[in-house]
């Protein structure tokens, strides 16, 4: 019997602990305490360290846990997390972020050290760029923010379990993280929304390393900043930064402005020029919009890549240069590729990792915190008064199709702030044409399909079933006249100045008959409309006779 085949049989237990001593003296009596182990590891039920100090969640996972046949321990600190990790090595640790004494971050970077064959997951209630990424860098499993779903914190644990597995079969360790500090990211990079948080996972997993990245992305999404956060939590973070605009720089101009050029090389070379390749030697250079590059700059470029190695133009000899390329585009350069407009072999020496923002219009679960945090930097800098933004505000952006990304919501925000006369925005301080895309005038009136039975009379400036419940704001549809009145309010009035007492009875049916027109007629669709079951909406139809 071969080893490899030996350790399967014994791993899956199908030798007895007397035939597994007999092979172990076969195999070599150094093996036996290595069978031993490896069976023993086979064999036991997996741990699972949780460390937290909120003692109803550690208990509340714990019970969870055990119920799937877990053996769960507890740590209620960091500290004592990793005294316990020490003495039982479980293959999975739920690690809380925020805890007095040692942080997450710093105990997720000690537990790295002490039990490197551990699955960490990070648990935090707050969420940041800087947190997402320290995490990924230092070998955190993943991330996840509370209050998280229970089925998907199982499905975390589930799948960490199955890497530990692959690991201890595979044998293949990988190193602890570096342990590397990073700055705060210039600008800040917002958004806890699950395509956001993959991108900061990607940061954290290629900064350290020399390998070549591609973002990609419509124009406005952050480009530039996910570059500069690259560079920051790079070890190339105390060397030069430098980033070229290459759409910006005309085509008989972008060799020197990269390269450099002698002096004489061109008319107007006065004296010699020394390239932003040269100038960022050892550092990082960012190429955005590489797409509207030259062919000819291309070839030079993939030298650079390939070779290390510049020429100034007019010159004739080489300079060596030590430069990390990353990239930015908003074109889709395999289209250039088929048409000859893009260099195929440039584009593969580029594209070795590539990061895609998602667009905003992808992500609108982010529109809250970005906007907080540009009114946030806009108070910092003292450059408008208005701190705060009203929930009818709030819900109208959540609906604007924002073509020109992130860069188009900040200056929209800027420019709302100016116009605010408080430390409020409100719906009379946005753009007319924001207002028009989102709430278009004149509105039509919203056809319930049975205009006989109706006994709702409705202000035709307000659309029923454009109304949340739960605080939500409605629709603004009388912005435009300049004078703003709560939405509620103005129904409220209308129905109870046309139809007297029961107010309620009127607009719950004018709400459903709405939500029936919007749906179609099918009750499936206007129950998710309405956040009620199927059956609630037919007694409601059989109450209003809207059949």
């Amino acid at each position: 019997m071969r080893l490899n085949e030996s350790l399967r049989a014994v791993i899956s237990g199908n030798l007895s602990g007397y035939r597994c001593i007999l092979l172990a003296s076969e195999l070599g009596i150094c093996f036996l305490s290595d069978i031993i182990k490896v069976m023993d590891t086979a064999n036991q039920t997996p741990n699972i360290l949780i460390i937290d100090d909120d003692d109803g969640l550690r208990y509340s996972l714990k019970r969870v846990l055990s119920g799937r046949n877990y053996d769960v321990l507890e740590a209620d600190s960091g500290e004592a997390g990793l005294v316990v990790a020490e003495q039982h090595g479980p293959q999975v640790i739920l690690l809380d972020n925020r805890m007095p004494g040692m942080s997450g971050i710093e105990a997720l970077q000690h537990l790295r050290c002490a039990n490197p064959n551990a699955m960490i997951i990070l648990m935090t209630a707050y969420g940041t760029t800087q947190t997402t990424i320290e995490a990924m860098k230092f070998g955190a499993f993943d991330y996840i923010m509370k209050p998280f779903d229970l089925k998907k914190i199982l499905a975390l644990v589930d799948a960490a379990l199955a890497a530990s597995k692959d690991l201890m079969r595979s044998n293949d360790l990988e190193e602890p993280a570096s342990g590397l500090s990073a700055e705060d990211l210039e600008g800040g990079i917002i958004g806890s929304s699950a395509a956001m948080q993959q991108v900061f996972k990607t940061i954290g997993q290629v900064a350290a390393s020399e390998v070549t990245v591609m973002v990609t992305g419509e124009s406005g999404t952050g480009k530039e900043l996910i570059a500069r956060a690259i560079y920051q939590n790079s070890l190339r973070a105390q060397q030069p930064y430098i980033a070229v605009n290459c759409a910006a720089i005309p085509e008989n101009l972008i060799e020197s402005e990269l390269f450099g050029h002698e002096k004489g090389a061109f008319t107007g070379a006065t004296t010699q020029r020394i390239g932003k390749f040269e100038l960022c030697d050892c550092g990082t250079i960012f190429l955005d919009e590489i797409g509207d590059m030259a062919l000819s700059t291309q070839t030079k470029i993939l030298r650079a890549l390939q070779e290390g190695e510049i020429q100034r133009v007019g010159s004739s000899e080489t300079i060596k240069v030590n430069v990390r390329m990353l990239a930015a585009t908003n074109k889709p350069l395999e289209e250039m590729v088929k048409e000859k407009t893009f260099r195929e072999d440039l584009y593969y020496r580029l594209n070795v990792v590539r990061i895609q923002l998602p667009p905003l219009r992808e992500r609108m679960e982010d529109v809250p915190q970005l906007v907080d945090f540009v009114l946030k930097r806009l108070a910092r800098d003292s450059k408008a008064d208005a701190k705060l933004i009203s929930p009818e505000v709030l819900a109208l952006l959540a609906k604007y199709p924002w073509p020109g990304n992130v860069r188009e919501l900040e200056n929209m925000i800027y420019r709302s702030a100016v116009m605010a006369q408080g430390e409020t925005i409100l719906l009379k301080d946005l753009p007319q044409e924001l207002l028009q895309t989102v709430a278009p005038l004149p509105l039509a009136k919203p056809d319930v399909g049975e205009e006989s039975s109706s006994d709702v009379a409705l202000p035709p400036p307000v659309a029923l079933a454009e109304l949340s419940v739960a605080g939500s704001a409605v629709e603004p549809l009388q912005m435009l006249g300049g004078q703003v009145e709560d939405p509620f309010d103005l129904v409220y009035k209308q129905v109870r100045r046309l139809n007297g007492n029961n107010v309620l009875e009127h607009i719950e049916r004018g709400i459903v008959s709405c939500a029936l027109a919007e749906a179609g007629g099918k009750q499936v669709k206007a129950a998710e409309i309405l956040g009620i079951t199927r059956a609630t909406l037919r007694k409601r139809i059989d109450q209003y006779e809207l059949r």
